[in-house]
């Protein structure tokens, strides 16, 4: 037992003395009674505010002419503005039971950002530095129950903790405020100031001891005698689980002081909690005077232990692999002060998506977040509050309060969770002596039970002092580099998503479809290096917040999720990379019905018999199941009934431990049977030569060469349906887009689409004949010369070939012909083969789909998207060129069309190694027809993308052929 002086009010955070690492005050943080409704006054809803109060305005008995602001919430987010450093006011009255007289009364705060004394009725209740960790005060003698009380709290925004952990630079507006909820609670005199659980298993991992860490605080005025504490264990359906010596005497507790006890309860082979199987009990502690319950408070904890053993991770004596991202708060109309029921819905969408694994870059969470972890089964690394922290200038008397107190608040907050596997000592910051060093070995006394990390750009950044290095961004040989590791390397963030490269998305959403297969390989690879303990996506949620005049700022748009809580296309492409259950089939479909197919389960805890696969041909189904342990490999096989042997296609669906489709799949279990059609031309071919054009009928449609320029416009039923085309493209690779951060500017860039400039045609060659007409057009471009032929075929159908000779050095990002279209040509449909076999039907790489370039029922967006709550998926989303999944890129289409309001057509016919995207610019319709296609310049991710870059050099051919039908 320990005995420590109590500080009746709690002191403020900015002058905790500097300690060295075995002697630092842990502030409280009262264990909540477990009958909280009863015994808590909110102090959330509407308060007044002013950005430039007078001085003092907390002795103030009523303010006038402030106005009204919302609680929880930054103030910038509800249209106000402070002065850079100067304090705002926050004001209300408040009203607590008569009954709470006698009692003492806490004020619990979880956030409040950065800089703030609080005061009750004028007088000072306390003040804290630190915009993202819970703090807690005594407000016992300053509240007068069953009377109206005033609050008042001074807020300023820029602090040493601000900058530190660059809070307000990194989301591109000041972040101050009220930020997450703050309420009062009652509790008796005498009471429970710290309740902790922590696991442990025996040597074979069966069953388990329970360590509860207990203090008792006497509040009163009289020696506390006779108490005793009692705990009770519950499993999931609420069944007792018995304790032995569950009731433990404390000794006199006097006046001012506490008690600190450890107890230990061995629980013969508990349900373990895991990411797969959240197995939760409540764990309950009384604290009683005789048989009088005084204080009753109740924690769900996990039965989980982490240990690190050479360079792996292992839960509950499990190897395991992180499938991860990072998650900032936030939400576009309030910026990280986040509210409703969003913790819970960000981990459900995580993890459907098939992560496991979230770190709370770059601070800790509301512990909302972390009670949904537990609950859903979702593993986080809980992050500092630092961020670049090298960049401010800490002295020595600021140090302690500055850079150790926000990880022991955070570590003493969030310790008993069981999804929190490891504390990060913060984000991208050098001086790990001088800043973290003293943080890491506090936080590893508080808690001996987790890892640490130092979450940086390359590893030994700690200099090699925690359990658990890492690395951003480590690119495509990252995996074969850390293999052989001594610690476990997690990429704390790598496959950065398409972002800042703001021109390149503002031509073609696409890009965040190409993102996927880029993600699959890399996690392919960091799967099977035993070295690499998992990654975090960089990043969870797009990271835009617009302020008030619908100014856009923030990094933007690199989540796979957006800031409405909308899949994107990188959604798909995650689920499908992080898929646990990978299937590949092993050949057709036997004569007996027999279908064979290697499966490799990448669970980390469960078995493949806990999971069903639902296989689907034609109308009928069934399920199979499989015995394949854990994160090792084996083969399934499905007995089709005779009247299915000459079924050609098997659907699979993969339905996890959890409940819900973790994967989707559809295999061709038998060869397409397919007969060589000698294709016989109808329709009529005629020409016309004249001076100044060719004319020629072709099926439906007419067509003219214009002898001046050799490019070719048509009509089909006395309608235009081409403008003078083609053009070539050799769109140069661009990662520009006005920085990394959006900064209020108009987010409505200019699709960056340049075709070839400056053609002169040199020569038109005119070749009829019956079957086929051709005309060839030799010319250059600035960029390029060559040929262009035109055969034109008595079906309607007009093959372009070119072939072209580089003038110039250019890396493209895409390579074609680009046709133009009247502009009433704003229906697309295409068919097309994927990377994967399944995707979402409103998905933009959808394999067959149909898209109108606009819905009139929408607005028009930036790229930064809807700065109102859209109705709609993130596909319809649009911008003046078009929606989203009209003008995005279809990769290897076998067909794709465009049809015009009138009824015309154009159709491109390929054979799946052509890509097609169209988009609206100023009158017209533009189509690309693309032979060579790659995912762009965005700058953290060019390591993974450049292994598809064909950069052309001067002399080099860019050449193709493209179908149309009209």
């Amino acid at each position: 037992m320990k005995v420590r002086i109590l500080f009746f009010l709690m002191i403020s955070i900015l002058f905790l003395p500097s300690v060295f690492a075995n002697d630092f005050i842990v502030p409280r943080l009262s264990p909540l009674p477990a009958k909280m409704e009863k015994q808590k006054v909110s102090l959330a809803g509407n308060w007044l505010f002013n950005p430039s109060p007078e001085s003092e305005f907390w002795n103030k008995g009523n303010v006038s002419g402030w106005k009204s602001i919302e609680v929880p919430g930054e103030w910038v987010m509800q249209g106000f503005e402070v002065e850079k450093g100067k304090p705002a006011g926050y004001f209300r009255t408040f009203t607590v039971p008569a009954s709470w007289s006698g009692q003492r009364i806490k004020l619990r705060c979880n956030g409040i950002y950065s800089d703030s004394r609080i005061f009750i009725n004028g007088k000072e209740a306390g003040s804290h530095l630190g915009g993202f960790t819970a703090f807690e005060l005594d407000v016992t003698g300053l509240i007068e129950a069953g009377k109206e009380n005033r609050i008042a709290v001074s807020v300023i925004s820029e602090s040493l903790a601000d900058s530190t952990s660059s809070g307000s630079q990194y989301a591109v507006h000041p972040l101050g405020g009220i930020t997450r909820d703050l309420y009062l609670f009652t509790l008796p005199e005498v009471n429970l100031s710290m309740f902790h659980a922590a696991t442990l298993f025996d040597s074979t991992y069966t069953d388990a001891t329970l360590k509860a860490e207990v203090e008792v605080m006497n509040e009163s005025s009289d020696a506390a005698k006779g108490l005793s504490l009692h705990f009770i264990l519950k499993d999931r359906n609420g069944k007792e689980i018995p304790l032995k010596q569950n009731t433990t005497p404390v000794g006199v507790v006097g006046v001012g002081r506490s008690e600190k006890m450890t107890l230990s309860f061995p629980v013969t082979e508990p349900d373990k909690w895991d990411s797969e199987h959240p197995v939760l009990y409540t764990f309950t502690c009384q604290l009683k005077s005789g048989k009088q319950i005084l204080h009753e408070t109740t924690r769900r904890i996990g039965f989980r232990q982490i240990e690190v053993r050479g360079n792996q991770m292992y839960v509950n004596n499990m190897p395991v692999k992180l499938r991860g991202v990072c998650r900032h708060e936030v939400m576009p109309l309030r910026g990280r002060s986040v509210n409703g029921d969003i913790w819970r819905r960000d981990v459900e969408l995580f993890r459907r998506g098939n992560v496991n694994y979230i770190r709370t870059s770059h601070y800790p969470p509301d512990e909302a977040l972390l009670e949904a972890c537990d609950e859903l089964g979702m593993l986080v690394e809980v992050e500092a509050p630092f961020c670049w922290a090298h960049n401010t200038k800490v002295s020595d008397d600021k140090h302690d309060v500055v850079l150790v107190n926000q990880h022991v608040e955070m570590v003493n907050l969030n310790r008993s969770h069981p999804s929190v596997i490891m504390w990060s000592m913060g984000n991208e910051s050098t001086l790990f002596t001088e800043y973290f060093k003293k943080a890491s070995e506090v936080v590893k006394i508080i808690d001996p039970t987790r890892p640490r990390i130092f979450s940086q750009w390359g590893p030994d950044a700690d200099n090699g002092e925690l359990e658990v290095t890492n690395h951003h961004y480590p690119g495509p040989t990252g995996p074969d580099k850390y293999r052989n590791s001594k610690r476990p390397v997690t990429f704390d963030e790598f496959c950065h998503l398409n972002a800042y490269n703001r021109l390149e998305l503002a031509a073609d959403p696409g890009l965040r479809s190409m993102w996927g297969p880029l993600l699959d390989r890399m996690w392919n690879d960091m799967y099977h290096s035993q070295g690499v303990l998992g990654g975090a996506i960089w990043a969870g949620i797009d990271d835009t917040f617009f302020l008030p005049g619908e100014k856009a700022v923030g990094y933007g748009t690199w989540g796979p999720i957006d800031g409405w809580r909308r899949e994107k296309p990188e959604y798909w492409g995650m689920k499908k990379a992080f898929s646990p259950v990978k299937i590949m089939q092993k050949g057709n479909m036997t004569a007996d019905g027999i279908v064979r197919f290697y499966v490799e389960n990448r669970h980390n805890f469960s078995n493949l018999s806990e999971c069903s696969i639902e296989w689907k041909v034609g109308k009928k189904s069934g399920k199979i199941t499989a015995d394949i342990a854990p994160r090792t490999e084996g083969d399934i096989e499905v007995r089709l009934p005779e009247e299915l042997r000459n079924a050609e296609i098997m659907e699979l669906a993969v339905i996890g431990v959890r409940g819900f489709v973790i994967d989707e799949y559809r295999f061709r279990i038998l060869p397409e049977q397919l007969k060589e059609q000698t294709q016989e031309q109808t329709g009529t071919l005629s020409w016309q030569e004249g001076l100044d054009a060719i004319e020629i009928q072709s099926g439906k449609g007419h067509f003219t060469i214009d002898r001046r320029t050799g490019l070719l416009s048509a009509e089909c039923n006395g309608k235009t349906v081409l403008h003078q085309s083609p053009s070539l493209m050799v769109l140069p690779l661009n990662g520009e887009g006005e920085g990394i951060q959006m900064v209020g500017k108009d987010q409505k860039f200019e699709p960056y689409n340049p075709v070839c400039e400056d053609w002169l045609a040199q020569s038109v060659t005119f070749v009829p004949g019956e079957e086929v007409v051709s005309v060839k057009v030799k010319g250059n471009y600035k960029e390029a010369e060559g040929v262009l032929e035109y055969r034109f075929h008595k079906n309607g159908e007009v093959t372009f070939t070119y072939d072209f000779t580089m003038l110039q050095d250019i890396s493209p990002r895409q390579t074609g012909l680009v046709f133009t279209l009247p502009s009433s040509f704003t229906h697309l449909d295409w068919e097309r083969k994927g990377y994967w076999t399944v995707y979402p039907e409103d998905n933009i790489d959808a394999l067959k789909g149909e898209a109108e370039a606009f819905d009139k029922s929408l607005p028009v967006s930036g790229l930064a998207g809807p700065s109102k709550q859209p109705s709609k998926s993130w596909s319809y989303d649009q911008t003046a060129a078009g929606s989203n999944l009209f003008r995005s890129t279809k990769e290897n289409i076998y067909r794709a069309g465009l049809k015009s309001k009138e009824g015309n057509s154009v159709t491109i016919i390929s054979d799946g190694t052509q890509h097609v995207r169209p988009w609206i610019e100023k009158e017209a319709t533009r189509l690309l027809v693309a032979g060579y296609n790659n995912p762009g310049r965005e700058n953290f991710l060019i390591p993974h993308a450049e292994k598809g870059y064909r950069p052309l050099k001067r002399g080099d051919k860019v050449e193709g052929v493209v179908k149309l039908v009209f």
